[in-house]
C-alpha cells in the first residue's frame, strides 16, 4: 500500500510542476513603472518595431531642386524622384500657354477691327465683323484683361512648382515611418500626499 502511494506521488510531482510552468507562461507581462519628477509613477510600454522609409540620399539639396525647377519646369521634381508630378507641371504650363495665346489672338482680332471701324473702313481695311465700335472696344478690353490674368496665373504656377520642388526636398530629410497609431494605456501617478492614483495615458505614435 505504501508503495502504491509513493508511485502516485512520484507521478504527480512532474505533472504539478508542468502545470505550474504552463500557467506561468500564460500570464501577461506585468507593466514596468518608472518614477517621473512631475507626474510620479507612469507605466512604460515595450518599444515597438517601427519600419522606416528609406531616405533617398544623404546630402539631398533643396536649393538645388529649386534651381533645377527654375531652369526647366519639372526638373526639380525629377531630382526629388516625384515623377508623377512632372505631367502635372507640364500640363499646367501648356494649359496656361494655350490660354494666353488664344486670348491674345482674340484681343488682336478685336483691336484690328476696331481700328478699321474707327478709321472709316477704307478699301482693303474693312471691319470683318458686323459689330460697331462700342462692342469691338468692349471685346478688345475683355480679351486683353483675360490675357493679362492668364499671364499672371502662369507666372504664379511657375513659381509654385519651384516652391513645390524646394519643399519636397526639405521633407525628404525628415524621418517618416509607417506607424501612425493612438494608444491608451493604464498608468499610476504619485500624488503629493504620498498616495498613488491610477489613470490612463493617451499617446500618439507617428
Amino acid at each position: 500500500m505504501i508503495r502504491f502511494f509513493l508511485v502516485l506521488l512520484l507521478l504527480g510531482i512532474p505533472t504539478f510542476l508542468f502545470a505550474q510552468e504552463a500557467k506561468k507562461d500564460t500570464l501577461p507581462p506585468s507593466p514596468i513603472y518608472q518614477q517621473d519628477s512631475i507626474i510620479g509613477f507612469r507605466a512604460l510600454t515595450e518599444p515597438e518595431v517601427v519600419e522606416n522609409f528609406d531616405m533617398i540620399s544623404e546630402g539631398h539639396d533643396p536649393n538645388k531642386a529649386a534651381w533645377y525647377s527654375a531652369a526647366v519646369p519639372g526638373l526639380g521634381q525629377t531630382y526629388n524622384r516625384k515623377y508623377w508630378k512632372i505631367p502635372l507641371v507640364w500640363g499646367g504650363i501648356a494649359g496656361f500657354a494655350y490660354l494666353i495665346d488664344w486670348n491674345n489672338d482674340q484681343y488682336q482680332f478685336f483691336r484690328k477691327n476696331l481700328l478699321y471701324e474707327t478709321n472709316g473702313n477704307q478699301p482693303g481695311f474693312e471691319n470683318e465683323t458686323n459689330l460697331d465700335s462700342s462692342t469691338l472696344k468692349s471685346g478688345r478690353d475683355q480679351y486683353r484683361r483675360s490675357r493679362d490674368m492668364m499671364v499672371i496665373f502662369g507666372v504664379l504656377f511657375y513659381m509654385l512648382q519651384i516652391a513645390d520642388a524646394h519643399v519636397d526636398a526639405h521633407l525628404i530629410e525628415f524621418d517618416v515611418n509607417q506607424d501612425l497609431s493612438v494608444q491608451i494605456n493604464p498608468s499610476m501617478q504619485f500624488a503629493p500626499n504620498n498616495s498613488f492614483s491610477t489613470g490612463l495615458t493617451f499617446s500618439l505614435n507617428f
